[in-house]
């Protein structure tokens, strides 16, 4: 009887062992492309099955799988375990997927394609469930052969050899062996390889939990050209909610740079160095920015908020310069701390909390602009006190210029506001203000800064480049007792307005002249008052460029200290170019009306002052006029009503003159 029994037994083990996955398989083969199709619905893209093979061990095989583009396999093999057929299952203990490729678009939350297709087709199979809890699970998915190959987003592609993917409660274990990342972008390519990996891939959202690899190398392309060697990388995130952070050893003339790079769920990246060279990323910088003998240490990080970009960095520059016309003629070295943030939107820029440290030097800003018109913005700057002569050694040399060697006692320091807003009326679209707390006191000048030469004769370089002396000695000199009242102070009204009241500064006409700036989109004005101007054409060279700004700004304070008001327009009035190749008053009352300068009336004089911003474009309008051109006319009318509100003539003058005529030298009209 026993043995009847285990024959019958015998003999139903093997009609299921061979007839139950037969009979699938020929049932699966006969609706093979009813079978995509259903599976193509349940995913939500097109899918493909090439055909369904089967042997008598309990393998079935489909042939060139196909779900979309997302996911491609020469073949995937299912081994029907004897105990699964003996339940009346067809359950597979171990899958096997031959030539396997995987093509990702990852967006910004880190969602991708494939992970929906996944969360699609886990909703149609209902998810687990108390009755399905104990039902047969994979053991293993191995990739048999080739390799397993994914490209993510167009800029990188990831392949892994020796793949083994180990099914669990609550997703896969993912074990690679050789793994290599590729990727590019804009003007960088990277190539990484590590000798192994692991990682754990909840599912049915396809989100990646603990992860590891090590042994890594890589090397970084920038323009083409390789510009970075990496070594002892390894990568990890130990908790699934943690970042994954990476740590690596860039070489540097045979001295390992430890560089760190940490992403957290947010995809914020932060990057951790100390003396990183910075020579292989001059490719990539702006032109202006030199790189070569640069190293960057600290910490920086990146973070999207939607459209909004945010760089937040705490560290430190040195050996860089910048070559700009703007800033200096020579490239300006920089070795600096630097702390804050930057917020950058469609709509604004922000900046908050920063700081620069140059030297003894500590500036701190926080401010915003609004992109788009009318233009909008405000900042706030401060410089903490400092030492004077720590604050000068904390310039480079090359922006020190003629300062260089100037021995100062006492602190310096000040806060300054800026506020624009040109949707305002004209004339209150910007506000400046400053606060100095300046108590430096000089103990020696170079000699280039000795501002009390000023007051002797010197040879004098002149805006079109000749040379010629000035001073009381000189016969070109005209001293200001001489000259009638209207004379001087029409240049004042014209340049300077409130000459007699500042210290060598204006803010208010500074903050104006940048207003007209921003509202004619141009550089037209600079608001220097005559001081400045003084400094500039006695010791300075005409570039428009920072340092030379910096330079006045030291020499006009040097200059209202040492040198009286009455010394100060004086010599202005002397060297002023005041036509094609005329400088100074005397040359001027001559080339234009054939007087000297105590005959010069009111008109002549506010015509004169009035040449002071355009002396070379007022000069060819007059010539070819053959006189007062109506342009010019204009400007000098605006000089007349300025004299007039500033108290330098009386109503019944300013008509007079408004109603005089106006008669040139015939010299004066001649073209050159």
């Amino acid at each position: 009887m026993n043995s009847s029994r285990e024959r019958n037994v015998l003999i139903a083990t093997a009609a299921l062992a061979i007839g139950v996955p037969t009979a699938a398989v020929a049932w699966v083969d006969h609706r093979t492309e009813q079978l995509a199709d259903r599976l193509g619905s349940a995913a939500g893209v097109p899918a493909r099955i090439g055909g369904v093979d089967a042997d008598l061990t309990g393998t079935v095989r489909l042939r060139d799988v196909a779900l979309g583009t997302l996911v491609e396999a020469d073949s995937i093999e299912a081994s029907v375990a004897l105990e699964s057929l003996l339940d009346g299952q067809l359950g597979a203990d171990e899958i096997r997927v031959a030539g396997p490729r995987v093509s990702l678009e990852v967006d910004r939350s880190g969602d991708s394609d494939l992970a929906r297709v996944v969360r699609k087709l886990a909703h149609r199979g209902g998810g687990a469930t108390a009755s399905t809890k104990g039902a047969h699970r994979v053991r293993r998915i191995v990739v048999s052969s080739g390799t397993l190959t994914a490209k993510i987003a167009n800029v990188a592609e990831i392949a892994a050899d020796g793949v083994e993917l180990v099914p669990d409660e609550t997703g896969v274990r993912v074990i690679t062996g050789r793994l290599r990342v590729h990727g590019e972008a804009g003007g960088l390519r990277g190539d990484l390889e590590l000798a192994r990996s692991a990682a754990e891939v909840s599912l049915p959202h396809v989100h990646f939990g603990r992860v590891l690899a090590v042994g890594g190398t890589g090397s970084l392309y920038v323009a083409g050209e390789k510009a970075i060697t990496l070594r002892d990388v390894a990568l990890g995130r130990l908790a699934s909610n943690g970042s994954l952070e990476v740590r690596a050893a860039l070489e540097d003339g045979g001295v390992a740079r430890e560089l760190a790079v940490s992403i957290d769920p947010s995809f914020a990246v932060t990057l951790r160095g100390d003396r990183i060279p910075l020579r292989p990323f001059a490719p990539l910088a702006p032109k202006a920015l030199l790189l070569d003998g640069g190293r960057a240490s600290g910490e920086l990080v990146v973070k999207r908020t939607g459209p909004a970009l945010q760089l937040t960095v705490d560290g430190s520059v040195e050996g860089i310069h910048i070559e700009h016309k703007a800033l200096a003629e020579q490239p300006i070295p920089v070795t600096a701390a630097v702390r804050g943030s930057l917020a950058l939107s469609p709509e604004a820029i922000a900046l908050d909390h920063a700081s620069l440290d140059l030297g003894r030097a500590h500036w701190t800003a926080n401010g915003w602009w609004r992109r788009g018109q009318p233009a909008s913005g405000q900042v706030d700057l401060r410089l903490a006190t400092a030492p004077c002569t720590d604050l000068l050694a904390s310039l480079p040399a090359e922006v020190r210029g003629p300062l260089d060697g100037m021995a100062m006692t006492g602190n310096f320091g000040g806060h300054a506001r800026l506020a624009i807003d040109l949707a305002a009326p004209d004339g209150q679209g910007v506000d400046l203000t400053a606060d100095l707390a300046n108590e430096c006191t000089v103990t020696a000048e170079p000699p280039g800064a000795d501002v009390t030469q000023l007051t002797g004769t010197l040879d004098q370089t002149f805006a079109d480049g000749s040379h010629g002396k000035v001073g009381k000695t000189e016969a070109s000199w005209y001293e200001l007792r001489r000259l009638p009242g209207w004379v001087p102070l029409a240049f004042v009204s014209a340049e300077d307005g409130r000459f007699f009241d500042h210290h060598g500064f204006d803010l208010t006409q500074i903050g104006k002249s940048l207003e007209i700036d921003l509202r004619d989109r141009r550089i037209a004005r600079g608001g220097s008052t005559i001081s400045q101007q003084l400094i500039k054409n006695s010791f300075l060279t005409q570039r428009r460029t920072l340092d030379r700004k910096l330079q006045e700004a030291v020499l006009t304070w040097r200059l209202e200290q040492r040198l009286d008001k009455k010394q100060i327009l004086e010599r202005y009035l002397n060297i002023i170019e005041l036509g094609p190749h005329v400088f100074g008053l005397r040359a001027a009352a001559t080339h234009w009306f054939a007087v000297s300068p105590r005959e010069l009336n009111i008109k002549q004089a506010a015509f004169l002052a009035a040449m002071t911003s355009e002396p070379e474009s007022m000069s060819r309008r007059v010539r070819r006029a053959g006189g007062l051109d109506a342009d010019s006319a204009a400007r000098v009318d605006i000089i007349l009503r300025a004299m007039r509100r500033d108290g330098v003539i009386d109503d019944e003058q300013l008509a007079t003159a408004r109603e005089s005529g106006m008669h040139f030298a015939q010299t004066a009209l001649r073209s050159e």
